[in-house]
């Protein structure tokens, strides 16, 4: 079992949701914001390719470990947080979570997903009811939107608001479509674009991903 103060964070979602792209993000910024950070990625993870081709291209940037499920237990305590991309909330490693993640592509069906859906809304409160019982804590549950449209989101729909009350979890500003998001397989992350190696590639859209990722960080970790 991983130290208590190890911030272990699922991030749960459909594929194409863009819960790879966040993990990602966020890791980077949490380490740029000296928070040692892991990744615990299946074997397959595309993630993986990422995070080896960044190392190769780029060696002086930082990078996130990368963690094996076999050896968590072993090194979880060496990190203050542990990103979990690839799983969901029937994984018995949900249960050392504290935030909870469920990214959704942006669209005004997502208020009628958590209706049709109660089995989703149940197993994540059999989670938050085993969290509460084995460690004495309470689990934040989070919903991120992903606005793949060209349209700007500042918040999230008043629908998907007021189903959040009912169902107990807290909304963040969507992400935005922008290019720093889709160049993730590059390796680079809006975080980067700061350094004086990348400056010089810095556009305004970076700086909008990187106050987004801030942003989005500073509410999980408050």
């Amino acid at each position: 079992m991983p130290a208590p103060d190890v911030h272990i964070v699922i991030i749960d979602g459909k594929p194409g949701s863009g819960r790879k792209t966040l993990a990602f993000e966020l890791a980077l910024t949490l380490l740029y914001n000296a928070q040692k950070t892991a990744l615990l990625l299946t074997p397959d993870s595309p993630l993986r390719k990422t995070l080896q081709k960044r190392k190769e291209k780029f060696p002086t940037l930082l990078t996130p470990a990368i963690l094996n499920r076999e050896e968590f237990e072993a090194k979880a305590g060496d990190f203050n947080a542990i990103i979990i991309p690839e799983t969901n909330a029937k994984d018995n490693l949900a249960a050392l979570a504290s935030t909870y993640i469920t990214m959704l592509p942006a669209n005004k069906k997502n208020a009628e997903f958590f209706r049709k859906n109660p089995s989703y809304i149940n197993s994540i409160w059999e989670l938050k009811k085993k969290i509460a019982a084995t460690y004495n804590h309470s689990l934040d549950w989070v919903v991120c939107e992903n606005n793949l449209s060209g349209h700007f989101i500042s918040e999230p729909s008043a629908e998907l608001a007021a189903v959040a009350r009912t169902c107990g979890f807290r909304t963040t500003a969507p992400l935005n479509r922008r290019l720093a998001y889709q160049t993730v397989t590059t390796g680079i992350s809006a975080q980067d674009k700061s350094l004086i190696e990348l400056k010089n590639t810095l556009t305004y859209e970076d700086i909008c991903a990187k106050r987004e990722l801030t942003k989005l960080a500073e509410f999980i970790f408050s």
